[in-house]
């Protein structure tokens, strides 16, 4: 069975190429990283980054450079009125996606202020889904436990 990784974007960024590229690869936070790290290796899993700019893009997404929203991402202060637009689009995105591909789990690992984004994807997702959230009192632990999980999905040869 699939699975499905959200993860957020982060304040850092690649500048080089200017020119678009996937979002997976213009992204380069501790969170895009691990993914990148282990990416070639997991097999049946998709992943989703949610970007205050963008909303919830697929990882294969060319961007360009668009971010960094200025400040600390953890104290992300986002418009609030731009919050429903991206929230719709958002969720729009997962929809199509859920309709095209069936998961078995999806994991979330996003920031506080960014989760307002997706709020009540949980709604919209079939209740056969397991929904995983990163757990810890912060970013390390939180980048521990989405590690175990992924070296968890990872299929040997």
């Amino acid at each position: 069975m699939r699975r499905l990784i959200i993860i957020s974007g982060s304040k850092r960024v690649l500048k080089e190429p200017a020119d678009p590229i996937p979002a997976i690869q213009r992204f380069d936070g501790i969170s895009i990283r691990l993914i990148r790290k282990y990416h070639r290796q997991l097999r049946d899993v998709d992943i989703l980054i949610l970007s205050p700019v963008h909303g919830l893009i697929k990882a294969e997404e060319k961007i360009g450079i668009t971010e960094p929203i200025q400040g600390s991402w953890r104290r992300l202060n986002l418009n609030e009125n731009e919050i429903p637009k991206l929230r719709e689009t958002s969720l729009s995105t997962l929809q199509r996606l859920l309709k095209k591909k069936h998961y078995e789990e999806i994991y979330v690992n996003v920031g506080r202020s960014l989760l307002k984004v997706i709020e009540g994807f949980d709604k919209i997702v079939p209740s056969a889904i397991k929904i995983t959230y990163a757990q810890g009192p912060g970013i390390g632990p939180k980048m521990t436990h989405m590690k175990n999980w992924i070296e968890s999905q990872m299929h040997t040869p």
